[in-house]
């Protein structure tokens, strides 16, 4: 039996479709053609940037029991698969960075349009980029109820990790990288608490919201 030890919150640089994010897992291979290893727990969708189709959004999808495990943080130090089973992994559906091309309209990574209604313009730049795709308010919902839930069972201590960072009005400090998280600390942290090239989870307000009142 693992022991639980952490929960990390991703976003899938992908679509508002979480069962589309879990069958891309079920597809991918290694050069060999072996199967890839690489998935969060659970997948919470959100709302599609094309139509606004709303039918996922805050619906969580589990993709394998959270007991288990598998790689997600992706980290080159000799503790990454320790870390990997130690945690619980949760992706929120969401294309991270956005940017703001020179007509006034916003673009996804994948050079795809994003409403203006659904991007967040940050109070400064977080890891080079001042506008994000937004969390809908259902997947922050959906996402604190599943953090209270794991918690609870796994004796996760949610008042470890980034929240006391938060509370300490570290702000946007507080999603950079932590040497805590980095060793294996408890508690409840991010993707850019243990790697520099990531962007979730991205300091939004809702977000930070929510993490402070676990």
């Amino acid at each position: 039996v693992i022991t639980k030890k952490t929960i990390y919150i991703h976003h899938t640089a992908g679509s508002h479709r979480p069962d589309w994010t879990i069958a891309g897992w079920n597809a991918d291979k290694t050069s060999a053609g072996a199967k890839l290893p690489v998935a969060t727990a659970f997948v919470i969708g959100g709302l599609s940037t094309s139509d606004k189709d709303a039918s996922w959004d805050g619906v969580i999808c589990r993709s394998f029991p959270e007991e288990k495990w598998a790689h997600h943080l992706g980290m080159k130090t000799t503790n990454n698969v320790t870390l990997n089973k130690e945690s619980i992994a949760i992706e929120i559906c969401n294309y991270g960075p956005i940017t703001k091309s020179t007509d006034g309209k916003f673009y996804n990574y994948v050079n795809k349009p994003v409403p203006a209604d659904m991007v967040v313009e940050l109070a400064k730049p977080f890891q080079r980029y001042k506008f994000y795709h937004k969390y809908t308010d259902k997947q922050i919902a959906s996402l604190k109820d599943l953090l209270l839930d794991l918690s609870t069972r796994f004796k996760v201590d949610l008042k470890k990790g980034i929240q006391p960072l938060l509370l300490q009005n570290k702000g946007f400090d507080a999603f950079l990288i932590s040497k805590e998280a980095q060793a294996g600390k408890p508690g409840l942290w991010t993707h850019t608490n243990v790697r520099k090239d990531k962007f979730d989870c991205s300091p939004q307000d809702n977000l930070i919201a929510m993490i402070k009142s676990l």
